[in-house]
C-alpha cells in the first residue's frame, strides 16, 4: 500500500512538473512605445497597470515633432492648430483577459499643449497701447478619445506587440472647435513585468 501511494505521489509530481514549465506569475505592469512615431520625428511612452482580470489603467505621454503634428486635422478656416505634446490617462478592457493575447478597447483623456498660428494676439507697443496682430498663441486643452487594438504576447508573455487605432478630439473653452487627431495609433512594442 505504501509503495502504491509513493508511486502515485512521484508520478503526480513528475506529471505536474512536465506541464508546469510555463511562468504562471501574473505580469501586472507594462511599458511600451510606438515604433512608427520616430519616423515622424515624434516619441511616446506608455505605462499600464493591470487592476483586474480584464481591466487595466495607464498613462501615456507623447511629444510630437513636425511630422507628428501633420496627423492632426483641424476644422477651422483661419487658424493652423498643432499639438506639441500631450499626456493621456487611459482605461483598457481586454476581451480575452489581461494576461492573454487579446482584442482591447481603450478610452482615454488628453491634456494637450496646442499652438495656434494665425490667431489674433494682443501685444503692447512702445506707447503702452494694446495692439492686435496675427501671431502665435500657446494654450492647453483637454480632450477625449477612444481606441481599439490587438495585443500579441511572446517570450513567456513578457514581450508585447500591439496594433492599435485611436482618435481623439480636443475641446477649447474660448469656442468650440474640432481638432481630431490620430493618437495612440500604430504598432507598439513593449515589455511586461
Amino acid at each position: 500500500m505504501i509503495k502504491k501511494v509513493l508511486f502515485f505521489v512521484i508520478s503526480a509530481a513528475i506529471f505536474s512538473s512536465c506541464y508546469a514549465q510555463e511562468d504562471t506569475t501574473l505580469k501586472r505592469n507594462q511599458i511600451s512605445t510606438n515604433l512608427i512615431l520616430p519616423f515622424l520625428e515624434s516619441v511616446d511612452l506608455s505605462y499600464e497597470r493591470t487592476i483586474a482580470n480584464k481591466w487595466a489603467l495607464g498613462i501615456a505621454a507623447a511629444v510630437y515633432g513636425e511630422g507628428g503634428q501633420d496627423l492632426a486635422v483641424s476644422y477651422t478656416n483661419e487658424y493652423d492648430l498643432t499639438t506639441t505634446y500631450e499626456i493621456m490617462p487611459f482605461v483598457r478592457i481586454y476581451f480575452q483577459g489581461a494576461q492573454n493575447k487579446s482584442h482591447f478597447l481603450e478610452v482615454f483623456g488628453s491634456l494637450s499643449k496646442m499652438e495656434e498660428r494665425g490667431a489674433f494676439v494682443r501685444n503692447t507697443n512702445e506707447e503702452g497701447f494694446g495692439v492686435y496682430e496675427r501671431g502665435l498663441r500657446d494654450f492647453t486643452v483637454g480632450g477625449l478619445g477612444i481606441g481599439y487594438g490587438y495585443r500579441f504576447l511572446f517570450l513567456e508573455k513578457k514581450l508585447v506587440l500591439e496594433a492599435q487605432f485611436g482618435i481623439r478630439t480636443n475641446f477649447d473653452v474660448d469656442f468650440f472647435f474640432l481638432n481630431a487627431a490620430l493618437v495612440r495609433t500604430g504598432i507598439k512594442v513593449g515589455y511586461r513585468f
